[in-house]
């Protein structure tokens, strides 16, 4: 798997449906019939609510985003949990709680299964400690007066469990109190070093069967290394997206 970044729009549509809706799903209409749940279930106008009230109080021009995931990846991050079904996923990184929200969803209608969040929360307007966040992170921030995933609705909220924390200390003390994973994501500190650890403290708990999902993948190399080490193909969800199959 290539970099997808600069890939035309063509062409990652292209790669998504030959990796994850042929590939992984086995054609086109699973995927289409978990589209339809997921606009019938008026998520989408919830979470485009929260965005316009975030961009409502922060200037675009701040330096500040709401890190939200598009909506087709979004989509696609629910059809994979409605697919796997997970009884025990866990996520690093929430923010405002946008990719949260899909899987919660999914969860929902899955009837089983809880989500394990962990964030180290940057709110618009605190002050923290130098060092608090790495230095390469790029805006992605909460709402002043708000809580980490405050945008999912709270008729999701029964099967999330929020840990905060930095990833680095808190990700194997989780893991050991939940044993085995079935979905793993990575969207917390975009570092080769953060990366890379949670990769290799998340993979082996993972069932075989299980998924590790990666936000920006291809911002250093701590992903691709994973997948030549474990021998597995990289999976196209998205511009941002990509995982990895146990």
């Amino acid at each position: 798997m290539s970099g997808v970044t600069g890939e035309s729009e063509a062409l990652l549509e292209e790669r998504i449906e030959r990796e994850f809706v042929d590939g992984l799903l086995g054609g086109r209409q699973p995927f289409d019939r978990y589209r339809r749940e997921v606009e019938a279930s008026g998520l989408l106008e919830h979470l485009q609510a929260g965005y316009e009230e975030f961009w409502g109080i922060i200037e675009r021009s701040s330096g500040y985003n709401t890190g939200r995931l598009g909506d087709e990846e979004g989509i696609r991050l629910y059809t994979l949990v409605r697919e796997l079904k997970p009884a025990i996923a866990v996520e690093t990184g929430v923010c405002n709680g946008f990719s949260t929200a899909f899987l919660l969803l999914a969860l929902e209608r899955n009837g089983v299964g809880e989500l394990h969040s962990l964030d180290l929360p940057d709110v618009i307007g605190e002050v923290y400690d130098p060092g608090t966040f790495w230095e390469g992170k790029r805006g992605a921030a909460i709402l002043p007066g708000k809580e980490p995933g405050w945008v999912i609705p709270d008729e999701l909220r029964r099967r999330w469990r929020l840990v905060l924390g930095r990833s680095q200390e808190e990700l194997p003390r989780l893991l050991d109190g939940l044993g085995t994973l079935d979905f793993f994501m990575h969207d917390s500190e975009h570092s080769y070093e953060c990366m890379r650890f949670e990769f290799e403290t998340a993979w082996p708990a993972l069932r075989e069967g299980g998924v590790l999902v990666a936000d920006d993948w291809d911002w250093n190399d701590a992903f691709m290394e994973l997948a030549q080490e474990t021998h597995r193909t990289p999976v196209t969800l998205g511009e941002k997206l990509a995982l990895l199959r146990k």
